[in-house]
């Protein structure tokens, strides 16, 4: 890098910019007579797995293996514990708190508001338009020059819909802030990733995670895709060993089985449009949202009520009605065949109850 400042260098908070980070003992020495970290020497195996060792703390095997499968390179890629932690990097790195601002499209994943307020970071919201996509235009008419970064949730949680992808190119192309793009139900979507622009817009960042699609929500494993440089600066702020043993080689062993979560992908797919044509002849059920996700979003009178008693019996969903626009929706994951059927049949008979009082 020249003695210029980059873009996105300019956009890194001084303090971690001239950050020298923890420098701890697995960086560039993993094997051989280890005297140097105070372990415990004899080997402990879980799994066969060796933990009485620290971990890899550039994560090498993880970051290759992701750049393989997402054809970018090992440099491009960096793994948290859960996409929250990624979160915590990105607040990290670019936000001074009570000075810069964060932007979110609403309604969205709730984190983002979350990660704000701890940091002390303003959190200015724009809404979705009547299709539930991103108005880049009206963003661009609008921003705060305060605004740092802004988070776009593709396909979008709750609502399900992929956000255009031509729009946020349009707006990468012409507004130099960061921009994150939460791919967590990429997999199950029929769009385009935009993790291949990430060398071309250095000011992208990509986030995904193992918990859907691969069905590891239980191992925390998250990962970001950007430029070189933001990924450096990442590091910076990252626990010395933030991914457990464990985690590490769990992670390598999804990418293994391509196959194997593909076939769960398509089966997912299968159910999720079962799952919408049933719901499409519950009479009561105003509106069902198109989904490209593992979940659907759907608007029936009541929608709070019917929540509380289906949890009651024991059939779990997620309200979304204090979310703007999303007044009296529900949105329901696609369970197995079976949690569909009882979902659906209890559903039913609950909205023909309400309406018969």
């Amino acid at each position: 890098m020249s003695r210029e400042l980059s873009r996105v260098s300019q956009l890194v908070r001084p303090n971690i910019r001239e950050l020298e980070p923890y420098h701890c003992a697995r960086e560039k020495v993993q094997k051989g007579i280890l005297l140097d970290a105070n372990e415990n020497p004899f080997q402990h195996l879980v799994d066969g797995t060796i933990v009485n060792r620290y971990p890899d703390p550039y994560q090498r095997q993880l970051r290759a293996a992701l750049a393989e499968y997402l054809e970018v390179k090992p440099e491009n890629v960096l793994a948290g514990s859960g996409s929250d932690e990624v979160l915590d990097w990105i607040f990290k790195v670019f936000c001074q708190p009570g000075t810069d601002a964060v932007a979110t499209a609403e309604p969205t994943y709730g984190m983002y508001r979350v990660m704000a307020d701890i940091y002390g970071v303003e959190l200015q919201e724009f809404r979705l338009d009547a299709e539930f996509d991103f108005d880049h235009e009206d963003f661009l008419h609008r921003v705060d020059p305060a605004v740092k970064v802004l988070f776009l949730c593709t396909p979008n949680n709750p609502t399900g819909n992929l956000l255009s992808r031509r729009r946020i190119v349009d707006l990468l192309e012409r507004w130099d802030r960061m921009v994150v793009v939460d791919e967590a139900y990429f997999e199950f979507s029929s769009g385009e990733t935009l993790a291949s622009e990430v060398e071309r817009f250095p000011h992208l960042m990509v986030m995904r995670t193992f918990s859907k699609a691969f069905g590891c929500a239980g191992i925390r494993l998250g990962y970001v895709v950007g430029h070189s440089e933001v990924v450096e600066h990442f590091r910076k702020v990252k626990a010395p060993y933030n991914l457990n043993a464990l985690t590490l080689e769990l992670g390598v062993e999804a990418l293994t089985d391509l196959k194997g979560t593909r076939g769960q992908i398509n089966e997912i797919l299968d159910e999720r449009n079962r799952l919408d044509a049933r719901l499409r002849r519950i009479p009561g059920i105003e509106q069902i949202y198109d989904s490209e996700a593992n979940f659907i979003l759907f608007r029936v009178p009541q929608a709070s009520r019917i929540c509380r008693q289906l949890i009651a019996e024991g059939i779990v969903v997620r309200d979304r009605s204090s979310l703007p626009g999303l007044m009296d929706c529900i949105r329901v994951s696609v369970g197995t065949p079976e949690e569909n059927r009882l979902f659906l049949d209890r559903l039913e008979e609950t909205v023909k109850g309400l309406k018969n009082e």
